[in-house]
């Protein structure tokens, strides 16, 4: 860890010489020998982070060194903004502003020389001492390994199903579950031994071979940090989606009658994750234990008393041969074994590792994840040998210590930041891929150091970073099955992995800090933040709206601690709702000087003006203002030249300044949502900063100018709606022939845009149709006829989500577009389709997943020939009042999971009859679940993304 905190002070000393320069005068050469000192010092860590196992003298020193990195880089840091800020203050006259300007920086220089001079006098101490017991040079070698990452590709990567002994378990859980004896079954044992993999199973049984069994389903993770209220409601959403949008109006005593209600009509199989006290359950089982419900409760737990509340099995670990068995799975992924696997001498140091593991699924998993990075018997005795010097006798709680420290030691030194970074995330919380990748590197984590002469851009390298942090089973990931050229979706830690994250960082002063705020004097909660610790990053999690006391003072801490803070997370939780922001005397964001990265979730902010202090902020590189409730930017927010990232996303008709053109480092713009009947004239001018830029998300031609859109060379990311013609061919023409680095694009072609029947209106129809970066497109106008001859065109297209409203399609438009090869997601919505009968034919849509069709008036019948969409998963009709009945080719869909009526009056008779199943249902009896109308049938959840909060974010 010492090793990157020095990589990343080197970063920021080599950033402020090259760009700030100029300001340095008189301690320049002093800058650059504290340079040279780090760089030294940096090839002694190795052997010294190899030593300190052995000796607390070795720690002492690598402990001080990362102080002084850090010192280094602050003292550095503090000296720009002093410098900055003196740029912008105004004075009565000029000459009494130059004259005390130039005191002022002739004391700040002095003062840096003083600081640089004493860091540099005690990391010669260190260096000393530590060569003198016997440290040595390393010459980076690690570079090397590095840069192989920069030649790795994700082509096939795929998550492999591990799932290895539990097999009896599993039988076992799903009889419990089936028989009438038992309404609660729970599941416990250490933290790693698979309750939650062993559950997900069940759960995915009962959904698929057991479907006749239970007729609604949810699953909802309750976690340390339990909310009664947020998991009931997480229940009632999954077994009632129709009442999603007024759950939060119901009181506590209603909420449980609802629930109750369901159960007693339906039978349910609700899933509890990872519960952890008693009193939780105490809270939770009101809804679930009530005398004649038809639910069946499974519960995963640690802790065997909460497990006693029902029907317990206790899970074991596993067999000598199974362990062996799983830990040839992680570590030669996909079976591709080498030849130095076969040496029977390996096989004996494998079996002995996975003893010494305790059998434990994680540990083995995690060790196996350390093993696939070796490349010959030797690397293996050496893991052997380092991760077990203390190896304990039986099966104990803290069994996988050795693996877990070993996992995280093994990290190459820059994927150690990122890791620990990630202790930022709340237990359970997952967090979008993309995003990740830009605090990441807005906090320096990702350096391009090792892949020069490479075309990767720092966004691509920090996907290679977590691509080697999944490979290692460290970060459990969802992988992107829509966007062809983005690998990751949304990953997440093991809570198991979440404490080892925490308890490095404290380990390595890293100060990451999560909070939840439920209540009571906030100003407290963040003093007691700031000043208790060197708290580099926080987050804090509003579960309830700020209760402001008449005696709410200033938080007051000393100027030290609060300078450290690297990043700051403010989040409401309280989903669909914006709550007021802090009051500055609360927030005074001008103290927290160093800040790189602010997020702030959910919040609407005093007089809908941004909070004072933000534009001061001279380091920011990562600002995000998400659903947020403000009029508009002011004009000093170009004060933020370093910014590196501005996100406003989901947040509606915020003004930005034209003052774009001064953020010349601004690599990812995402603009708000504009209502165009509140905005008026409003326009941003967007073409003085679009050179650098690689993400536009959500460019609006009616709102934003755009003149020289094809200077976007490096856009790697956009999202556009475009009202008029000329700006759609200006664009069309740069993503087909500019634009070719492009991985993430979707267009939006709205009203405005006029397709007529004539020759131009066919040939912009096509060019949308064809263009070969654009893979999501929205068509909302009208293409009558103009459809059909696109026939022999689409089958180039590229395409990959198709949405179409207000179309007025004249002709069945499944014959033309289950000719687009690469579809994957289809939408007719709003009169897209002004017809009455649509046929898929035989080996039609080849890649198609989903397919929704919602508000047709006139259509009736639904022709799916054998051999059509083979692969589709979910399939969703709504509000087709004359849709007849369901196609008969449904029953050829083996791969249909889920199928949603809703508003359909025709076929709720067809599917449901009188309870035992109507004329249609031999069609859809396969499907595990149907949703229909208002009521649901049956029902599944995601495996890995239970608790994301914010689907939309995924689009960006």
């Amino acid at each position: 860890m010492e090793e990157a905190v020095v990589a990343i002070a080197l970063e920021t000393l080599r950033d402020l010489l090259l760009e700030e320069g100029r300001l340095l005068v008189g301690v320049g050469g002093q800058v650059k020998t504290l340079q040279v000192q780090l760089k030294e010092i940096k090839c002694l860590l190795r052997d010294a982070s190899s030593k300190q196992h052995q000796s607390q003298t070795v720690r002492n020193w690598l402990s001080q060194i990362r102080d002084l990195s850090y010192r280094a880089e602050d003292v550095i840091l503090e000296y720009a903004i002093r410098i900055s800020s003196d740029g912008r203050r105004r004075g009565l006259k000029l000459f009494l502003r130059r004259f005390s300007r130039a005191l002022h920086l002739c004391y700040s220089l002095h003062q840096l020389g003083s600081e640089i001079a004493d860091i540099k006098s005690e990391l010669a101490r260190v260096t000393d001492d530590m060569k003198s017991y016997g440290i040595s040079r390393i010459i980076d070698g690690e570079g090397n390994c590095v840069q192989n990452w920069a030649r790795k590709t994700f082509p096939d990567f795929e998550i492999e199903d591990c799932f290895v002994g539990k097999q009896d378990d599993l039988k076992r859980l799903v009889s419990l579950l089936l028989d009438d004896e038992h309404r609660v079954v729970s599941v416990w044992g250490m933290g790693g031994i698979g309750k939650t993999t062993v559950a997900k199973k069940v759960y995915n049984n009962m959904i698929g071979a057991e479907k006749d069994r239970f007729d609604s389903f949810a699953w909802v993770c309750v976690t340390q940090q339990c909310q009664i209220r947020s998991a009931l409601e997480d229940v009632l959403k999954q077994l009632d989606p129709q009442k999603g949008d007024g759950v939060s109006s119901l009181s506590d005593t209603q909420l449980v009658e609802k629930l109750c209600e369901i159960q007693r009509g339906k039978r349910c199989l609700i899933v509890l994750d990872d519960i952890w006290e008693i009193c939780h359950w105490d809270g939770l089982k009101h809804a679930f234990l009530v005398r004649n419900l038809k639910s069946k409760i499974l519960v995963t737990t640690r802790k065997q008393n909460v497990a006693e509340i029902g029907f317990s099995v206790e899970l074991g670990l596993l067999s000598s041969e199974d362990s062996w068995e799983l830990l040839k799975k992680k570590a030669f992924p996909h079976n591709k074994i080498p030849d130095f696997a076969l040496q029977e001498n390996l096989i004996t140091i494998g079996k002995e590792m996975v003893r010494k593991c305790g059998c434990l699924p994680l540990a083995i998993s995690l060790l196996g994840g350390v093993l696939s990075k070796k490349t010959c018997v030797r690397d293996w005795e050496l893991v052997n040998e380092n991760i077990f010097r203390g190896e304990e006798h039986g099966v104990k709680e803290n069994q996988i210590d050795g693996v877990l420290n070993s996992s995280y030691e093994d990290l190459p030194y820059c994927l150690k930041p990122c890791f620990l970074y990630l202790g930022r995330l709340k237990t359970d919380e997952t967090i979008y891929a993309p995003d990740l990748y830009r605090m990441w590197i807005a906090q320096g984590l990702i350096s391009d150091e090792n892949f020069k002469g490479n075309d990767a851009t720092l966004t691509d390298i920090a996907e290679l970073y977590l691509g080697e942090l999944v490979s290692r089973s460290i970060v459990q990931v969802e992988l992107e099955d829509v966007i062809p050229k983005q690998k990751f979706k949304i990953c997440k830690l093991h809570d198991v992995v979440r404490e080892l994250c925490l308890s490095m960082g404290k380990k390595e002063d890293f100060g990451v800090q999560v909070l939840n705020y439920q209540g009571g004097k906030f100003s407290t909660l963040l003093r007691e933040a700031l000043c208790r610790t060197k708290t580099r990053h926080l987050a804090v999690h509003f579960k309830t709206e700020l209760q402001l006391e008449h005696d709410e003072l200033t938080v007051t801490c000393a100027e030290d601690s609060r300078k450290h803070l690297r990043s700051l997370e403010i989040l409401s939780d309280i989903e669909k709702k914006t709550i007021e922001f802090p009051p500055q005397s609360i927030v005074d964001f001008r103290k927290f000087k160093l800040l790189r990265g602010l997020v702030i979730l959910r919040f609407k902010f005093a007089d809908r003006k941004l909070p004072k202090g933000i534009t001061d902020l001279v380091h920011l590189r990562y600002l995000r203002l998400r659903e947020c409730e403000l009029d508009s930017l002011p004009s000093s927010i170009s004060n933020l030249a370093y910014l590196d990232t501005l996100d406003l996303y989901l947040s509606r008709n915020v003004r930005v300044p034209n003052v774009l053109s001064k953020m010349s480092r601004l690599k990812h713009l995402l603009l708000p949502l504009y209502d165009k009947e509140k905005i008026g004239n409003y326009r941003l001018k967007l073409d003085d900063c679009v050179d650098e830029l690689e993400s536009l998300i959500g460019y609006d031609s009616s709102v934003h100018e755009f003149k020289h859109i094809t200077r976007m060379e490096n856009l790697r990311r956009l999202s556009a709606s475009v009202c008029d013609n000329e700006s759609l061919s200006a664009l069309t023409n740069a993503i087909a022939t500019k634009w070719n680095k492009l991985s993430y694009c979707t267009v939006s072609i709205k009203k405005g845009c006029g397709f007529t029947t004539s020759e131009q209106g066919l040939m912009k129809l096509k060019q949308a149709l064809t263009c070969p970066n654009i893979y999501a497109l929205r068509v909302c106008v009208k293409l009558a006829s103009l459809l059909e001859k696109c026939i022999s065109d689409i089958v180039t297209s590229k395409i990959v989500k198709l949405s179409l409203l207000e179309c007025e399609i004249e002709h069945d438009p499944m014959r033309i577009l289950g000719k687009l090869p690469s579809l994957r997601e289809l939408y007719l919505g709003q009169k897209s389709f002004v017809g009455e009968e649509m046929t898929c034919p035989a080996s039609s849509f080849p890649l198609l997943k989903t397919v929704s069709l919602a508000r047709l008036p006139n259509w009736r019948k639904w022709e799916v020939e054998q051999g059509a969409m083979p692969l589709v998963t979910e399939i969703t009709i709504t509000r087709c009042p004359r849709f007849e009945q369901i196609p008969e080719g449904f029953s050829n869909i083996e791969t249909l999971q889920k199928l949603v009526l809703s508003e359909v009056p025709r076929l709720r008779k067809r599917v449901l009859g009188s309870g035992q199943g109507g004329v249609d249902f031999h069609k859809v009896r396969h499907v595990p679940s149907i949703i229909i109308n208002k009521s649901v049938h049956r029902m599944s959840v995601p495996l890995l993304d239970r608790d994301h909060n914010n689907k939309a974010n995924n689009i960006c």
